[in-house]
């Protein structure tokens, strides 16, 4: 087939195409025109009939060069996506980890306090038990030098 990209404008599309706007189905051909001698296109299976009408044509080279821009471009969106997930994550994690850190505080805070709770009592049951055995004992020592 010898057509040129000059006798049909291209209808923008982006990427590998599928379709044609008319709905056909798209074929592959070699251009045999002398500055694109054995080039590939794509071309609309209606448009081998009806060269004046503007159907689908495409470079397949440029074609396959967009469709790896999208897929370079949607690749970097999803690189994108990733690293805000991972530093959502980290945030939450951060949070919960402090949120630990804090709790763990708390704890230490109300075991330390029952702590010096337990000792003040342990040492004012001593002073009372040493006033009492003092008592008992100054009372023994009366009692026996009574007697």
């Amino acid at each position: 087939s010898s057509i040129s990209s000059a006798r049909f404008p291209r209808i923008s599309t982006h990427g590998i195409p599928t379709r044609c706007w008319c709905g056909e189905g798209i074929t592959t051909f070699d251009s045999s025109t002398a500055e694109n001698r054995y080039r590939r296109f794509y071309r609309c299976e209606i448009a081998r009939d009806r060269k004046t009408e503007n159907h689908l044509f495409k470079w397949i080279d440029e074609a396959l060069i967009e469709e790896i821009r999208m897929v370079d471009a949607k690749h970097e969106r999803v690189a994108q996506g990733i690293t805000k997930f991972e530093e959502r994550v980290m945030e939450k994690v951060m949070v919960r980890v402090e949120h630990q850190i804090q709790m763990s505080e708390k704890l230490k805070e109300k075991g330390d306090l029952e702590i010096a709770r337990v000792a003040h009592e342990m040492k004012h049951k001593l002073k009372i038990a040493t006033v009492a055995m003092v008592v008992v004992g100054a009372i023994v020592g009366i009692w026996t030098s009574l007697s």
